[in-house]
């Protein structure tokens, strides 16, 4: 067994108090790796690093919070290395669970680092129906109102980015759809996170509501990057909806122009708001190039960015998210153009961010996963826009793509399943290249470009879809379809016709254009029925169900 290992073991076996120097320091190396690389995270920020300190070097601090700390920092320390953290975890759960009827907020800072724990490896079952608690237990110690006059700031200040932080995480995993939202706006009452200096430092500031009727700009210069990525999040939210409500009812975007350009609107404003010392450029990257900063920095403005991308990708012919290409042909050509251009706009400013990130900072910085989310709907959206007859600088594009998200893949194993993804958009756009460059002469009615976009529809990617790749609720989805089939063979009956052989299936029939001599598994016909893809959503009124629109890519089906 490696030292660190049995260190850790031995350290966490016995209280704090009588811990030996080996252990305490070994424990020291993990809460400081907590501080500096999830705690900067803006969306976990929710522990005052002082009062946890003086508590862990007082040796008073709660046994089972420290395992927690410890436990996420163990990545930082040891990446791709389970062998001890998976005890910890184990205990953690055992723990918690009985002390969750005591509405402490303690406890639910705990329960929120478990909820952390499973995001960070991938646990989402566990990670959804634990986030469900904490919502309800937030709301039961109604940390959506503000605490009592008496109580002192820091205290105040915790539980005001507790429940933002479990805000942000809601609108996180509903991906849009207000029926998984647990906590609405309007019932919080609350104001957002102050400057991170005045949290640490117990300094008093006042800050503005989520959505102010008024405001000053005394107060506004009060709010934190924690209170300004709350304030993103939450229109993300609102863009995702209303495009995935049309996705889902099957509505010419055009129609819902006005809605879109609202939305467009929030985001510039929102950037206009910043104050300068959080507005994107180089001075204020080379401020925070070698800081624990960095990974906030570069959190707000690639999600700023991929708002927009969520806004205007529903007009990209060929991706998941993009309306059908019946609804396609129904929208001036002026304003899809529009659309594809504003998205690729921003795809292409997120690259330069991330290139300028590579030249002038230390990406060991970087510590928040949900990069790597953005970092692949970039990648896609340049390998389905990119024009490669006036421009060969799409492969240098996805090479900094990958190379932005070397340090994050060997953090999180989904951002190596990104990078994975990337990379071989790089391989077969080479071979494509290399192939239609051999072949030039034969290939005079045909460009490049349709070249490489014919190859990316034989991927089978079905459009109209409501969730994306990697997403929580495509990973939920797909969990829920192996457990539904485990539960069929369990529970079997006998004598149902059993269904037609695979060579009796007619896959144009199912409306997908595949034949019955296709090499890809046939999955379940409620799901790939042509039938179901023409559902009358309008049936629903403005409800939208988050799981009925979800499809696999045929690329990524299994035996």
């Amino acid at each position: 067994m490696p030292d660190y290992i049995q260190n850790a073991e031995d350290a966490l076996s016995k209280p704090i108090a009588n811990m030996e120097l080996a252990d305490k320091t070994f424990l020291e190396s993990h809460v400081t790796a907590f501080f500096e690389y999830f705690n900067s995270i803006p969306q976990y920020n929710f522990i005052h690093k002082p009062t946890f300190l003086r508590s862990f070097h007082h040796n008073n601090l709660d046994p089972l919070f420290l395992r927690c700390v410890c436990g996420i920092a163990s990545r930082f320390v040891q990446p791709n290395t389970e062998d001890y953290t998976s005890d910890w975890l184990r205990e953690v759960e055992a723990q918690i669970w009985p002390r969750i009827s005591e509405m402490k907020v303690q406890n639910l800072q705990i329960l929120l680092l478990l909820i952390c724990w499973y995001s960070l490896s991938r646990k989402i079952s566990s990670m959804w129906t634990a986030s469900a608690m904490a919502a309800r237990m937030a709301y039961g110690i109604r940390l959506n109102h503000e605490a009592d006059g008496k109580m002192p700031f820091v205290s105040k200040e915790v539980r005001r980015r507790l429940m933002w932080s479990i805000f942000m995480l809601d609108r996180l995993y509903a991906g849009g759809f207000p029926e998984l939202t647990l906590c609405a706006t309007e019932t919080i009452h609350i104001n957002l996170p102050c400057e991170e200096r005045n949290f640490d430092l117990d300094i008093p500031l006042s800050t503005p509501v989520l959505k102010p009727t008024i405001t000053t700009p005394e107060l506004e210069s009060g709010i934190g990057i924690m209170g300004y990525i709350t304030r993103l999040i939450d229109i993300r939210h609102a863009i995702l909806e209303c495009t995935k409500l049309i996705i889902a009812s099957k509505t010419n975007p055009y129609t819902a122009r006005e809605s879109i350009r609202g939305l467009d609107s929030r985001l510039r404003i929102f950037s206009e708001s910043l104050p300068a010392h959080l507005k994107e450029s180089h001075r204020n990257l080379l401020c925070r190039a070698y800081t624990s900063d960095l990974t906030g920095y570069i959190n707000l403005h690639t999600l700023w960015r991929q708002c927009h991308c969520d806004l205007y990708r529903m007009m990209i012919p060929g991706i998941r998210e993009s309306v059908t290409e019946d609804i396609q042909r129904q929208v001036p050509i002026d304003y899809a153009e529009n659309c594809r251009r504003l998205c690729l706009h921003h795809a292409l400013a997120m690259c330069k961010l991330w290139s300028d990130t590579l030249s002038e900072a230390h990406v060991f910085w970087l510590s928040d996963q949900s990069i790597g989310i953005y970092a692949y709907q970039c990648a896609n959206i340049l390998v389905n826009l990119w024009d490669l007859d006036c421009d060969a600088g799409l492969k240098a594009e996805l090479t900094i793509i990958s190379s932005f998200l070397d340090r994050l893949a060997v953090l999180y194993p989904v951002v190596a399943e990104i990078q994975s993804e990337i990379n071989g958009f790089i391989t077969s756009l080479d071979v494509v290249t290399d192939f239609y460059q051999a072949h030039s002469d034969g290939m005079l009615s045909q460009t490049l470009t349709a070249a490489w976009r014919s190859t990316l529809r034989q991927q089978g990617i079905q459009e109209g879809q409501t969730a994306s790749k990697f997403s929580l609720l495509e990973f939920l989805h797909n969990q829920n379809k192996v457990e539904d089939a485990n539960a069929d063979e369990d529970y079997s009956v006998p004598n149902i016709d059993a269904p037609p052989e695979p060579s009796t299936l007619n896959g144009t029939d199912m409306g997908l254009g595949i034949s019955a001599t296709s090499d890809k598994p046939y999955l379940l016909d409620e799901l790939w029925s042509s039938a179901q893809l023409e559902m009358d959503f309008d049936s629903y009124g403005t409800r939208v169900d988050p799981f009925c629109r979800i499809f696999d890519d045929w690329s990524l089906a299994v035996e």
